[in-house]
C-alpha cells in the first residue's frame, strides 16, 4: 500500500492515484524542474497548488491505461516502469522512467487524453503530479513554456524512432550493446563501472530481447573480453574497443555470430 504523509483536501485525484498534500516541496524548487523553469511566481504558485506527492512500493501501480488522463508527474526518486499489456497477456516495457523526469506530459494534449500505458514502481519511489488542466491553462499565456514541452517532445520522438530503427534493422546483440554505450559518460572511454539498477527481465523486455537471450548476449561479451559481469555491476574495461565491435558491421540483423 502507498505510505499517506497527509489527509488530502479536495476531491480525489485519480483511480488508482495515492494521495498527500504538496507540502515537501516549495515553489521555489518546482522552478528546478525544466518545464517550470520559464513560470512566473504567480503560475508557480498555481502548479503548487496543484501538486500531489505520492509514496509508491515495489509494484505498485500509479495508474492503468485507458484511465482518464488528467494528471502528469514527475519522479522524484525510484524508478517508474511504462508498459502495456499485448491481447495475449504478454507485458512489453515502454520506458523506466528515472530520477528528475517528467512523463504523462505529451498525452493531455490528446482531444480525450486516456494514459496509453500503464505505470507501476521497480523500487520503492517518490512521485509528484500535477493538475493537467491548470497546466494547459498556463500554456496558453506562456510561450517559453510551450516551446519547452514541444522541445522535450520532439526529443522524445526522435529517441523512439531510433528505437524502431535498432529494432527492427539491428540484432538482440547490437540493442544490448547500445543500451550499455547509452550509459556509459560523454568522452569516457577506460575503466567505466555500470549499475544495472532496474531488473534484468525489465531491461530485456524493454529491448525487445526474452531474458535467456540477455544472458547469453553478456555470457558472449565476456568471453569476447568486451565486459566483466559481476552480478548488477557490468565493467566495460575499453569503451572503444566495445564501440568498435559495435561498429564492425557483424552486429545487424541476419548477419551475427
Amino acid at each position: 500500500m502507498a505510505t499517506l504523509t497527509n489527509q488530502p483536501i479536495g476531491q480525489p485525484i485519480g483511480l488508482h492515484f495515492p494521495r498527500t498534500r504538496s507540502g515537501e516541496v516549495s515553489v521555489e524548487n518546482l522552478k528546478k524542474i525544466y518545464v517550470f523553469s520559464s513560470l512566473d511566481p504567480g503560475q508557480l504558485e498555481v502548479v503548487h497548488r496543484s501538486m500531489r506527492q505520492h509514496k509508491l512500493d515495489v509494484n505498485e501501480n500509479l495508474f492503468d491505461d485507458q484511465h482518464k488522463a488528467d494528471r502528469f508527474f514527475y519522479l522524484r526518486r525510484g524508478q517508474i516502469k511504462l508498459s502495456r499489456i499485448s491481447a495475449s497477456g504478454g507485458e512489453k516495457v515502454v520506458e523506466i522512467v528515472q530520477p528528475g523526469n517528467v512523463f504523462a506530459l505529451a498525452v493531455l494534449f490528446m482531444e480525450e487524453p486516456n494514459y496509453p500505458v500503464c505505470a507501476d514502481a521497480v523500487r520503492p519511489s517518490e512521485v509528484f503530479s500535477f493538475d493537467g488542466h491548470a497546466f494547459l491553462d498556463i500554456l496558453r499565456s506562456s510561450t517559453d513554456t510551450c516551446f519547452r514541452v514541444m522541445a522535450d517532445m520532439s526529443n522524445r520522438l526522435r529517441r523512439q524512432m531510433g528505437e524502431i530503427d535498432n529494432l527492427c534493422l539491428q540484432s538482440a546483440s547490437f540493442r544490448m550493446i547500445q543500451y550499455l554505450l547509452d550509459q556509459v559518460p560523454n568522452q569516457q572511454s577506460k575503466g567505466v563501472e555500470i549499475f544495472l539498477d532496474a531488473p534484468k527481465n525489465l531491461i530485456a523486455s524493454r529491448l525487445s530481447i526474452q531474458p535467456e537471450t540477455l544472458s547469453r548476449i553478456l555470457r558472449t561479451l565476456t568471453r569476447k573480453n568486451l565486459i566483466i559481469v559481476d552480478n548488477k555491476t557490468i565493467s566495460i574495461p575499453d569503451v572503444t574497443k566495445l564501440r568498435e565491435y559495435l561498429d564492425a558491421g557483424e552486429l545487424c540483423r541476419g548477419r551475427e555470430k
